[in-house]
């Protein structure tokens, strides 16, 4: 009918006032004149598939796209050609549905239509939610692009699953979801978890776009995730939507935090105290604490001590601040391996009334962010660094800083010792593969770099199967090797440090190290004092990372024997660091691919030349000095 065309004219001429306003263009974007599908590399045929009409995007071709508004609404005149085709295949929509598959092209989760524009704009008109599809995909040309390293993630999902509705933008996402169900992106998933999951996902969609007005699917897939990380997919068989809403507003903070390190405040410093006055300073004291009625706080370990210098070093951090507090605080060790499970540990120090839960390692994000939502009153923190978790903290020492001061000291110290006659080479020990240690790897080259611009670093992977990768070294003369990754993945007997052959035999010479009792005593101190809350923080909901450095004390260099002419060197350095003025990756990087890399921030939320803390967490290349694989 008429009535019907010009009531879509209507939506799109308001749409078209809208675009011009913001400055955009008022028409549907075309997929042909994307440069990068230009480069792509290569096509691959779907088949038929139900697609969600807000995820069509655009066109393939730029042809008759005057005649649609970006919101697939109809432009033309309503006395013309066009309009009496559209208002007729408005009419058999009505009766009839849409019969016929339309023709679309997939680009990074996007489609574009190249066949049945018409048939799009009257179901969107008409409010449908689906349409069938034939689809084609065009696949993007490899790059270190994160998004476009999630999507080749997304292949690999698609593959497994035949799901397509759940889309990610950040790499390691889709890997997530398979941890959480049980699955891997290798195999083809069971029929049962593909139905239960296509189910949960729409159950769990329709409920937050009500209750929270989501309405972006990347936005949704990222807040599902996240849902499913504290409410397992299995909840859905017994929760009905009502609970599945309790479950969304008892998690709403969490669940619409983005991806990403964007959002997160990164604290530098603890917090200083709050004098408060007046009126107000009588509703807004902190709780006292004393001997009789003291602060309790948990530290959860996965395993002994004397098996992980992970844990020691925490452990170590933990018994400080036993020495530095008075009687009005209480600390206490959980191991999960005597507990059951890191959330057992938890769920434990939780019913025995600890108000602070140090979750230790990096490996426990998810069992923390689950009780922090469960247990609002507590205060749980993570040690792990870019978590976007408004629910609790996390917090992780800059220790790539002291690492840059370790390879200053260890290019020197090899031409002190061998000359430039030895082989110039200093070995590397890699126990995991994560952003902060990519970060100390980089820095501790970089450090190399500035002494002895010719030495090279040798990477290895230290793995279950290959547990010391030394032989190889003493084969090729390397007479130095670094050691100072703190993993949480295998035991070490050995303690971190740079090591170098002397008679023979491996002699420690130095490390760097964290001082985690300096951290915990900052943070219990701030709960005792009233600064735990930080103002807007607390009010926006914000998320908080400590991510202290040289600057704290909480990172630092430990060298037992130093010539005065380096303890020099060292000090410039150090105080230029922590005055603040540098930080190892100020001016230009240079790959190991030859690519040239400008670290500084561009948004202007760090000093000038200083880096950006979230290039640092999300960096994937290697410095132009290091060989091997990362």
């Amino acid at each position: 009918m008429k009535e019907d065309y010009k009531a879509a004219k209507k939506k799109a001429d308001k749409e078209v006032r809208d675009a011009i306003r913001e400055g955009v263009s008022p028409y549907l974007p075309v997929l042909d004149s994307i440069e990068e599908v230009k480069l792509a590399a290569g096509q691959r045929h779907l088949g038929l598939m139900e697609l969600p009409l807000d995820r069509i995007k655009g066109n393939k071709e730029v042809g008759r796209n005057s005649a649609f508004a970006r919101n697939f609404m109809p432009l033309f005149a309503e006395d013309s050609e066009f309009a009496i085709k559209w208002s007729a295949l408005y009419d058999s929509y009505k009766t009839e549905g849409i019969r016929d598959a339309i023709k679309v092209y997939e680009y990074m989760n996007q489609y574009y239509v190249q066949e049945g524009n018409k048939r799009v704009s009257v179901s969107k008109f008409g409010g449908t939610e689906y349409i069938l599809a034939d689809v084609t995909r065009i696949i993007p040309a490899k790059s270190d692009n994160p998004e476009v390293i999630a999507y080749y993630e997304y292949m690999d999902f698609y593959k497994v699953t035949k799901n397509f509705l759940i889309v990610f933008t950040e790499p390691g996402e889709y890997q997530k979801l398979a941890e959480l169900l049980g699955q891997d992106l290798e195999n083809p998933w069971p029929d049962s978890v593909c139905s239960d999951l296509r189910s949960a996902f729409y159950r769990f969609g329709k409920v937050l776009k009500r209750e929270l007005k989501v309405d972006n699917e990347y936005t949704l897939s990222t807040a599902f995730l996240m849902y499913i990380s504290i409410f397992p997919l299995k909840t859905f068989e017994q929760d009905s939507d009502d609970q599945i809403l309790r479950n969304i507003r008892l998690a709403r903070y969490e669940l619409l935090a983005q991806s990403g390190t964007e959002d997160i405040e990164f604290l530098e410093s603890a917090p200083e105290e709050v004098r408060q006055g007046g009126l107000m300073s009588i509703f807004s004291r902190e709780k006292k604490y004393t001997d009789a009625s003291p602060l309790k706080v948990a530290f959860i370990y996965e395993s002994d001590p004397d098996e992980s210098r992970w844990t020691d070093s925490h452990e170590a951090g933990r018994l400080y601040v036993d020495e530095m507090t008075g009687d009005n605080v209480v600390t206490a060790a959980y191991f999960a391996n005597e507990a059951g499970s890191v959330a057992d540990a938890m769920e434990k120090a939780v019913s025995e009334g600890n108000e602070i839960i140090f979750a230790v390692s990096p490996d426990m994000i998810m069992d923390s962010r689950k009780k922090a939502v469960m247990h609002p009153s507590v205060k749980f923190l993570n040690c792990s660094v870019g978590h976007n978790n408004p629910s609790l903290r996390c917090y992780h020492g800059k220790i790539y800083e002291a690492a840059f001061l370790m390879g200053i000291y260890a290019a020197d110290t090899l031409l002190r010792e061998y000359g430039k006659d030895v082989n110039r080479t200093i070995g590397y020990i890699s126990r995991v593969k994560s952003s902060t240690a990519r970060a100390n790897l980089n820095a501790f080259a970089i450090g190399v770099s500035l002494v002895d611009p010719d030495c090279r670093i040798s990477l290895r992977k230290i793995t279950a199967d290959n547990p010391d990768p030394r032989g190889k070294w003493d084969e090729e003369g390397v007479v130095m090797y670094a050691d100072i990754e703190y993993s949480t993945e295998f035991t070490s007997e050995t303690r971190p440090g740079i090591f170098m052959k002397k008679d023979g035999k491996d002699t420690y010479i130095g490390t760097s190290y964290f001082n985690w009792g300096k951290y915990y005593l900052q943070i219990v101190r701030s709960v005792l004092t009233g600064t735990w809350n930080i103002g807007e923080l607390a009010e926006k909901r914000q998320s908080a990372n400590y991510w202290f450095g040289l600057s704290t004390g909480v990172v630092d260099v430990r060298i037992p024997k130093i010539p005065y002419q380096t303890e020099k060197l060292l000090s410039f350095f150090r105080d230029a660091i922590t005055r603040g003025d540098l930080d190892p990756f100020s001016g230009e990087i240079r790959t190991s691919k030859g690519e040239k890399i400008d670290m500084a921030a561009a948004s202007g939320d760090e000093p000038e030349g200083r880096a950006s803390k979230s290039r640092i967490l999300s960096m994937r290349w290697l410095n132009e000095n290091i060989d091997g694989e990362f």
